[in-house]
């Protein structure tokens, strides 16, 4: 079965729920004991401590050696030590990421003692914590998701990478970093190819510039992350334009600031609409890139053809201006939170042959493997869709396999199309439709079976929800 790997190991990492079982036990009650946002901070300090300083060794109750020495007597509390030690680790002090006794939770911290001692000793058992912290990014989303609030899947975060192809030394940046799942992908992709990135992020939620720290420094990988609370719509463009932004930032997003933002000089092509931030996220994109610079942003599907006038004008000046390089439609099943549809859209700036064309594609439509509870899109497939694409950006014609015709997933439109459809861009309007395609030999049986699984999944992703609330009412 062909696999995706996003980061090594990440097989067994994908079974947590499974070996994980006890640690999420204990982060359940630690979160009943304070609050989820509470419970999962002092859960990444835990297993950034666990991974760096308590491997291979084992202290007081199982747990890793690095609370305490022998020298040292015994401390009144486990939350006093994990305060300690956390506030002297370098990262701690990088990226002021406050420590146990510096959170101003409005519990008192003697209720949170025990079960914080719980998860510190389930966590120093485990034989390897290489892969919790993903595990803890996709049950936190997989709990707490609203709307556009959560962490971007792996298999998401793979097609990000593949899509923008980072090159050496360029300047990375998401602008709504989260967990730094995106960044982390396009880091590792360009380490397979002996090169190197340099990485900048930034996020409004405390809790995902804290989740963004720790993940990036477990990999080996340093970020320049901004301050605490950082709303970069409003706060404006850095000082250093980057090379390259990939971005999944909040869908639909209501409350962005168009009142206080409406005269700003990011929107040369047209004032985003009051109460959906689609288009302000796409022109401080822009804003922020070098002349030469390429995007991925991820935006719901109603970017592509919504009805605003507004929008409308946005999305010709972007074609006209040939800023639009392609764009990628998403299934649903990587979202099991919400039902919006989105897309990736590729931005370009810059002369490019390509200008006055738009290549557009259907990633559902790729192959797709499945074990278990997990699933993801066929490597094979995928670096095939990355090949095309590099290949439009680099201004060369796909030859072989990847040509136009036997790709039935992936077209190359003209802007003269593109007006006659009134500027809509979603990739189904242009792409052949499957029954005029020649697929190949069990195609229709993997889609069927995809269609199922979507079903099961979106019933499954309700019940959890379900479960939730009834839980928090009993509580």
């Amino acid at each position: 079965m062909a696999d995706v790997v996003v980061t090594p190991g990440e097989r067994e990492r994908d079974q947590g729920q499974l070996t994980y079982r006890r640690v999420l036990g204990a982060l359940d009650r630690l979160r009943r004991a304070s609050d989820a946002d509470t419970a999962y901070r002092l859960a990444f300090q835990v297993v950034y401590l666990q991974c760096k300083f308590g491997a291979g060794e084992r202290g007081v109750s199982g747990t890793g050696k690095w609370w305490w020495n022998d020298a040292t007597p015994r401390p009144r509390s486990v939350g006093e030590v994990l305060s300690a030690v956390w506030s002297r680790t370098h990262l701690a002090r990088e990226y002021r990421l406050p420590a146990y006794r510096d959170e101003g939770v409005s519990r008192p911290f003697a209720q949170t003692e025990a079960a914080l001692e719980e998860l510190v000793t389930e966590v120093g058992r485990l034989e390897s914590a290489e892969y919790l912290l993903d595990v803890l990014l996709d049950v936190y989303s997989t709990r707490y998701a609203r709307g556009g609030d959560y962490f971007t899947p792996d298999t998401v975060s793979y097609l990000f990478a593949g899509l923008a192809a980072p090159r050496a030394g360029e300047m990375v940046r998401d602008p709504a970093c989260g967990s730094g799942r995106l960044l982390r992908a396009a880091a590792f992709r360009a380490q397979k190819q002996g090169a190197e990135l340099r990485l900048s992020g930034a996020d409004i939620r405390p809790l995902a510039r804290y989740a963004a720290a720790v993940n990036l420094a477990l990999h080996g990988f340093r970020i320049d992350l901004a301050g605490d609370g950082t709303d970069t719509l409003r706060e404006g463009i850095p000082q250093e334009r980057a090379d390259v932004i990939i971005t999944n930032p909040p869908v639909n997003m209501r409350d962005w600031g168009h009142g206080e933002l409406r005269g700003d000089s990011r929107w040369d092509l047209g004032v985003p609409r009051p109460g959906n931030a689609n288009f302000a996220w796409i022109q401080h994109v822009l804003a922020d890139l070098t002349p030469h610079g390429r995007a991925v942003i991820l935006l719901s599907s109603g970017a592509a053809h919504s009805s605003s006038s507004s929008d409308g004008l946005i999305r010709q000046r972007l074609l006209e201006h040939g800023l639009v390089a392609g764009i990628v439609d998403l299934p649903s099943w990587p979202f099991p939170h919400t039902r919006t549809s989105t897309a990736l859209w590729l931005l370009a700036k810059g002369a490019r042959p390509n200008g006055d064309r738009v290549l557009f594609a259907d990633a559902g439509k790729l192959s797709m493997w499945r074990d278990g509870a997990r699933r993801g899109f066929d490597a094979a497939q995928a670096e095939r869709l990355f090949r095309i694409f590099r290949a439009w950006q680099e201004e060369q014609i796909p030859e072989g396999e990847d040509a136009q015709g036997s790709v039935p997933w992936c077209r190359a439109v003209s802007l003269e199309e593109i007006v006659r459809a009134g500027f809509d861009l979603r990739p189904a309007r242009y792409l052949q439709p499957r029954s005029n395609v020649t697929l190949n030999s069990g195609t229709d049986s993997r889609i069927r079976k995809r269609q199922l699984y979507e079903a099961m999944d979106r019933s499954s992703a309700a019940w959890r929800r379900v479960r939730v609330v009834l839980e928090g009412r009993h509580e």
